[in-house]
């Protein structure tokens, strides 16, 4: 990857691009509590019980205890309910070596990189912990900036942290709608669909 063309600033979005999931992990959870398959997500992604911890207003650890104490019903036990939702909260996920590798260069080059994400306040330990953090130049995300993706606001916000114009700024996103709303700024955006496709984007804004 040679040369910095249009793009002085790149966004990565955490989970979807550069944080992958061990497939069925939540399903073998769920079995080993006798907790129905997809019941576990349901009652944690509800709206009115995730909505406070995505944009700040709760902590990710009281969200997640609000997650067991609905579990308790499901489980009809608290030990198990509690049980339940701590290893479903150990997970970590992985980083993509290959996207790992794509942020690496355009570091090399020259180019600022943030990544931008829709998470609890337990994002940044997560980073940390992934040994993430201090390979890109910014994180923002949507407990701390009390906003969340596809919102404009948290994209001018990452823009201003990085000191680049939306418009010379590059938002790799795997939603259509957040991709979306960063181009209703003037960002550039790409839908992640894999590496390959990242770098074929990569090359013709160099080039253009």
């Amino acid at each position: 990857m040679s040369g910095r063309g249009r793009v002085k600033a790149a966004l990565f979005d955490v989970d979807g691009v550069l944080r992958v999931w061990e497939a069925g992990q939540t399903a073998r959870i769920e079995k080993r509590y006798g907790v129905p398959a997809g019941k576990l997500s349901e009652i944690a992604y509800e709206r009115d019980r995730f909505g406070p911890a995505l944009l700040g207003q709760i902590s990710d650890e009281d969200w997640r205890a609000s997650v067991a104490a609905a579990m308790v019903e499901v489980c009809g036990d608290v030990s198990k309910a509690i049980g339940c939702v701590v290893d479903w909260s150990a997970r970590l996920g992985l980083v993509d070596p290959d996207v790992s590798a794509v942020i690496a260069e355009l570091r090399s080059d020259g180019i600022s990189v943030g990544l931008i994400a829709n998470a609890t306040s337990r994002l940044q330990e997560d980073l940390v912990r992934l040994q993430v953090r201090e390979k890109v130049d910014a994180v923002v995300d949507s407990a701390h900036e009390g906003v969340a993706k596809p919102d404009a606001a948290i994209f001018l916000r990452a823009a201003e942290i990085l000191e680049v114009p939306p418009r010379s700024c590059l938002y790799v996103g795997a939603r259509a709608e957040h991709v979306a709303g960063a181009e209703r700024i003037g960002m550039m955006g790409h839908l992640y669909v894999g590496v390959p496709g990242l770098r074929d984007r990569l090359e013709q804004l160099a080039a253009g």
